[in-house]
């Protein structure tokens, strides 16, 4: 009796095995694309957050040069060459643009004129919009394009005109702006996003 008892059995176990396969397979269709997406999600997110860290990096790089240099005639080809050392972590092809401005405060961002890509002159005016802008195609220039001549990158807003001051009253701030296009590599969250960062420092004073 025990023994057919048994084998009339195996057929319901046999039948409630296959359901509960069929079940883990149906559970794991749904939450094995879940699973790989979080993958890639925390993976393009890390190399997102990785360009931001390297473009933090850079600006910082560049206002350090500029307010150690002051209103050294050569002061913006100092702070490209800064930019091109700092961003080695940053494929060229990534970054878009460069601003040198001038700022009146800490944490200050470019004049809005300056974010369309003109240079903008400041004239006679000290409250007038005033920066360089530079691009990656200028990053391979020699010394010899920079000194705030009528063809040089930097003579919209010349160096040698920057407020310095042994008292530090009167000083003016300098802010370097970068802007840089991530590619998304798996399209998940699009093609690319835009990643900017700015650093405003005083200018350092000197003895004239």
């Amino acid at each position: 009796m025990q023994l057919a008892h048994r084998r009339r059995s195996r057929p319901f176990r046999a039948g409630a095995d296959d359901r509960s396969l069929g079940a883990v397979l149906v559970e794991a269709a749904f939450v094995t694309p879940i699973f790989f997406m979080m993958v890639l999600g925390i993976g393009e997110v890390s190399l997102a957050m990785n360009d931001k860290l390297a473009l933090a990096n850079t600006v910082r790089a560049g206002t350090r040069v500029a307010s150690a240099s002051g209103n050294d005639t050569y002061a913006d080809y100092g702070i490209i060459r800064a930019i091109v050392r700092e961003s080695a972590a940053l494929p060229r092809d990534q970054i878009q643009m460069i601003i040198v401005y001038r700022a009146s405060k800490l944490g200050e961002a470019p004049p809005a004129a300056c974010l369309t890509g003109t240079p903008q002159d400041p004239g006679a005016s000290p409250t007038a919009p005033a920066c360089n802008v530079y691009f990656p195609s200028d990053f391979d220039a020699g010394k010899d394009s920079f000194g705030c001549v009528s063809s040089d990158f930097d003579r919209s807003w010349c160096p040698r005109g920057r407020k310095i001051s042994l008292s530090g009253a009167g000083t003016e701030y300098v802010g370097v702006w970068l802007k840089v296009e991530h590619p998304w590599l798996t399209k998940m969250f699009g093609d690319t996003v835009t990643l900017t960062d700015h650093s405003v420092i005083r200018l350092e004073p000197r003895l004239k």
